[in-house]
């Protein structure tokens, strides 16, 4: 038997489980004000969605623990979002080994600016 595929614009199962969880909707909140409600990469402010950046910290999941590790969760754009899990070398990629947490991106999106500013 194969597996059904997920149809575009359909809810998948994931999706729907989040949809109506209390703690989820507390997660989202929290990392979309602590972005400004903003994305992170490109600072789009619509169709905004909050992104695991791993789902595994020190070995340990982070699933339903996420208001305990909001520095592994970061607001993309849904342009933004498809990127990272498409993109392995993506900073925000799960399976990058090299990813980079919400604050580092910050401090080095920082950097780069004062960098250009200052040339």
């Amino acid at each position: 038997m194969s597996r059904m595929r997920h149809i575009r614009g359909r809810p998948s199962n994931y999706r729907k489980s989040l949809q109506n969880n209390k703690y989820w909707n507390t997660v989202k909140r929290k990392v979309r004000i602590r972005d400004n409600f903003k994305c992170l990469v490109c600072g789009c402010k619509i169709r905004l969605e909050v992104h695991h950046i791993t789902y595994y910290v020190n070995g340990k999941s982070i699933l339903n623990k996420e208001l305990e590790f909001l520095v592994w969760m970061v607001t993309l754009c849904e342009k933004d979002h498809d990127k990272a899990h498409k993109q392995f070398d993506h900073p925000f990629n799960p399976n990058n080994p090299k990813k980079l947490n919400a604050d580092e991106y910050k401090r080095r999106k920082n950097i780069n600016r004062a960098d250009e500013d200052g040339a």
